[in-house]
């Protein structure tokens, strides 16, 4: 009875993942129990494993509640921004074209128009023409814009894996008015050459005199 107290006191330090036994427990071990021991511990052992499927399952529900509550919370504070932009919380990107390359493959970018919030990073769908076959296709991309306001980023990466080969679209006090970029970004496989960028405050007054746009 004793020997059974014992290993049963293991049942929460031990793991039987590591061992075809129970609870951990090695050849000699196991062989020294008798059977009644035995299948007291194979019992313990399934015991211990549904009250932890139980756990995980609870820690789940709650992560999962969690989570929906604050992605809520996100789409209202999105919705809100979206409604009433204002003071740059909301920022229009015009792609005006460019090149797509992907190994020898090149596809003409083409003109389209995206707006993202302060915070937020979008997927988006680059829509790509190949100007032998003439057909269009689309590439996935995520525009980011952060939440001091002062960078919009490009990336054909998801900036949540890989947010060092981006496209950098930095403020340069021309925002609320508009400014021009001319940007390139070269990945492993994949590059964008020459794209062009117009990225304007949306809902903001433009109070200079039809002054040129900046250009970079």
């Amino acid at each position: 009875m004793k020997k059974l107290l014992l290993m049963t006191s293991l049942l929460l330090l031990l793991s039987a993942c590591a061992s075809p036994y129970p609870l951990g427990m090695d050849e000699t071990q196991w062989n020294a129990l008798t059977v009644e021991e035995r299948q007291a511990l194979l019992l313990k052992q399934q015991q211990y494993r549904e009250e932890q499927r139980l756990v995980q399952m609870k820690a789940d529900a709650e992560a999962r509640k969690l989570r929906i509550q604050q992605e809520m919370v996100e789409s209202r504070r999105l919705e809100k921004l979206y409604n009433h932009p204002q003071d740059g919380n909301v920022i229009m990107v015009n792609l005006l074209g460019g090149e797509y390359r992907h190994g020898k493959r090149s596809k003409r970018l083409m003109e389209a128009t995206y707006q993202v919030a302060r915070g937020e990073t979008k997927q988006i769908e680059l829509i790509l023409e190949d100007t032998k076959k003439h057909y269009t296709s689309t590439e996935t991309a995520y525009l980011s814009y952060d939440v001091n306001g002062n960078g919009v980023y490009l990336s054909l990466d998801n900036p949540g894996y890989n947010s060092s080969k981006r496209i950098a679209l930095l403020r340069d006090g021309h925002w609320p008015c508009g400014s021009n970029y001319t940007k390139n970004l070269h990945g492993s496989y994949e590059k964008l050459i020459g794209v062009k960028v117009f990225v304007k405050e949306s809902g903001s007054r433009c109070r200079r005199n039809h002054q040129p746009y900046r250009r970079y």
